[in-house]
């Protein structure tokens, strides 16, 4: 059986071949019914069984040059011929119906209706893994990525990293993943950034360029730190924000973050934080405090507030050329919002993300998270189960991440280069000239 019996006419290829590689590959397939579809996904699972000598590579490359733009698309990201016949079983059985649409990252299994273009929101996270973006897959082997770190610095520690330092790498991540996703001809209609992922989004919006984003962010991070007394604390306790409130009564403790509808992050003094969490667990509620040394986002931050304002009142901002909706309002921002006083807001008061990815869920029907993280994606399929949300983890020394963004954004219709994002994981000399 030849590849061009599984995918269409005039692929000569075969498959014949395929064995274990150390790097994930996209397999794509499309038709113009699911019945046909099916048959396609069937034919090419009995095809990966037969024992051969190709790579996967190939499968992937005479696959992706078959699709003739038809209404039903599939994808599976596998690393293995034993995971893509592993997965491509999995993806013959969710192939229901002709509206049935499969977001499956954790399986690498992506099924859905190309009808129409599909809205895109990005999420843009405010923490992440302790990880260096300047080492990872996406660096590797996209060109864009490592022309940003050609041409800026972003400090690193060997040991533990000081939270402005953190912070510069978490929006550098972030930046990288935006270029990428353009290279790949992703783009967003809104987007929301949770804590300091706000100023991200306020970049992505227009407000100000990758530059001053990240001077900025350095500021921001040594004023916020000038301000910590180190006697405050923040802790997630796992319950709605209704179920946190009692527990708070007679207590110098506030909700900072409405994260998802079963998790809500409270702030204080450190002594008043630790009995909050001696009664949640009496109440049978999980309560963790979190590594920080003080109340974010809580009137403990006024003085850094201080330090902001008067920083902001020499910093030009651009017009928001697109939507963005705030975690510090809860809603879009208006195209004339004072920025100097949102960012000022920012600082002392609680973080609206549930809110904001409501707001958001009712115009797009796809969700990505830009950064070195996969909670934000985690928080949203909460708040929203129908809205799928795909991190791209751009933190990571794999390329899962972007192929599964890639994947579910294909599925939905969007128009993905998928030739740009074959040239740049192929180029063996890209990888070889960053290191």
């Amino acid at each position: 059986m030849s590849l061009s019996e599984v995918a269409a006419p005039g692929i000569s290829r075969t498959l014949e071949g395929v064995h274990e590689t150390d790097h994930y590959q996209l397999l794509l397939l499309d038709g113009h019914t699911v019945a046909e579809l099916h048959d396609r996904v069937t034919r090419l699972i009995d095809l990966a069984s037969e024992p051969t000598c190709g790579t996967l590579d190939n499968l992937a490359v005479n696959l992706r040059r078959a699709l003739a733009d038809r209404p039903m698309r599939t994808a599976v990201v596998a690393d293995s011929a034993g995971q893509a016949r592993e997965r491509l079983t999995k993806l013959a059985a969710a192939l229901r119906d002709d509206n049935a649409t499969t977001i499956d990252v954790a399986n690498g299994v992506f099924a859905g209706r190309a009808d129409s273009r599909p809205a895109i929101g990005y999420l843009f996270p405010g923490q992440g893994a302790n990880n260096d973006t300047e080492g990872s897959a996406l660096t590797r082997r996209f060109e864009t990525a490592r022309d940003f770190y050609r041409t800026v610095t972003i400090p690193t520690a060997e040991n533990f990293l000081p939270p402005s330092v953190f912070q510069q790498q978490i929006v550098a991540s972030s930046v990288v993943g935006l270029r990428v996703l353009n290279t790949l001809g992703i783009e967003a209609s809104m987007a929301a950034g949770h804590s300091l992922g706000e100023l991200t989004a306020l970049h992505w919006a227009g407000a100000m360029s990758e530059s001053a984003l990240l001077t900025f962010v350095a500021e921001r991070g040594q004023i916020v730190a000038r301000a910590c007394t180190g006697t405050g604390a923040m802790m997630g306790i796992a319950a709605s924000p209704d179920e946190v409130k009692p527990l708070l009564i007679d207590e110098p403790v506030v909700i900072v973050g409405y994260n998802n509808p079963v998790e809500t992050a409270v702030a204080g003094p450190a002594e008043a934080v630790a009995r909050v969490q001696q009664a949640a667990l009496a109440a049978s509620l999980k309560a963790e405090r979190m590594p920080v040394r003080d109340a974010f986002h809580s009137s403990a931050m006024a003085a850094a507030a201080d330090g902001l304002r008067a920083y902001l009142a020499g910093m030009e901002f651009g017009p928001l050329d697109r939507p963005v909706a705030s975690t510090v309002t809860g809603d879009v921002l208006p195209s004339d919002t004072d920025l100097r006083e949102l960012l000022v807001r920012q600082i002392c008061e609680p973080v609206w993300f549930s809110q904001a990815v409501e707001r958001m869920a009712n115009e797009v029907s796809l969700l990505i998270e830009v950064g070195p993280s996969e909670a934000l994606s985690y928080h949203a399929s909460l708040i929203r189960p129908n809205t799928p949300a795909v991190p791209l983890s751009t933190d990571s020394t794999s390329l899962y991440g972007v192929l599964s963004v890639a994947a579910a954004a294909y599925v939905l219709g969007a128009p993905v280069r998928l030739d740009r994002l074959h040239s740049e994981l192929m180029s063996e000399s890209a990888a070889s000239r960053h290191e």
